[in-house]
């Protein structure tokens, strides 16, 4: 704002000056050239005045052929009425004039002001959605990683319970065989060992009561044989 107020200062004093010192000279050889077409004008009242006339004009424009050009000619009393205006209108600008178009570049910048403070924050907002957006899919990315984590977990442990349960099932049923048939195998000793306990009984009443011959014990043998239930 201050370079635009001293910009249009310095510009205002030039031109202002400019005008009263050129235009200033320049109206004042205006208006005596304009006495001296209407002096030429008016009607001569005697030939010798007629002749002075004539020789007073020859005269003054030759002295006019020497004469400074307007513009560097000077006349204190026009410079001093010149610098009176300039300063009423010096005066007149800065109080009525200056203020409006000073405040209408202040009211302009401090709107650009605002807007580019607004284009800022829109700018941080924009950044700081951005941010949080990433931070979400990020966010989302770890949840969902994490959730197949603890799915193939659940997944390779309730495998792994399954497999050790059907081992375990498979066992205890082997087991289970295992003890069938062992229980069997003593039932069928035991009967075994009574069919037997009776056999023997009946061979030794029988060899008790008689010798026992090579063929006596051979028929023994046969019977004995004999009597051995066949399932056994």
């Amino acid at each position: 704002m201050s370079y635009f107020r001293n910009t249009m200062t310095t510009s205002l004093l030039g031109m202002l000056l400019v005008g009263c010192f050129v235009l200033s000279p320049a109206k004042a050889t205006y208006a005596a050239a304009d006495e001296q077409a209407a002096a030429e004008h008016e009607e001569p009242v005697a030939g010798e005045n007629h002749d002075d006339k004539a020789d007073a004009h020859i005269e003054h424009d030759a002295h006019a052929d020497h004469e400074l050009p307007p513009i560097l000619s000077a006349n204190p009393g026009s410079a001093v009425v010149n610098l009176t205006i300039f300063l009423l209108t010096f005066a007149l600008l800065a109080k009525f004039v200056w203020p409006v178009i000073l405040g209408g570049l202040q009211a302009r910048e401090e709107k650009i002001a605002s807007d580019l403070r607004q284009a800022e924050q829109s700018r941080e907002e924009a950044l700081k959605s951005q941010s949080e957006y990433e931070a979400k899919l990020s966010e989302a990315a770890t949840e969902a990683q994490t959730v197949l984590a603890d799915a193939r977990r659940d997944a390779e442990t309730s495998a792994a319970k399954i497999v050790d349960e059907a081992k375990a099932d498979a066992k205890r049923q082997g087991d289970r065989a295992l003890a069938d048939i062992e229980t069997a195998k003593k039932v069928a000793l035991a009967e075994i060992a009574d069919q037997t306990s009776g056999i023997a009984i009946s061979v030794a009443k029988q060899v008790v009561g008689r010798e026992i011959k090579a063929d006596d014990h051979a028929d023994l043998i046969s019977k004995a044989l004999k009597q051995v239930p066949g399932d056994s």
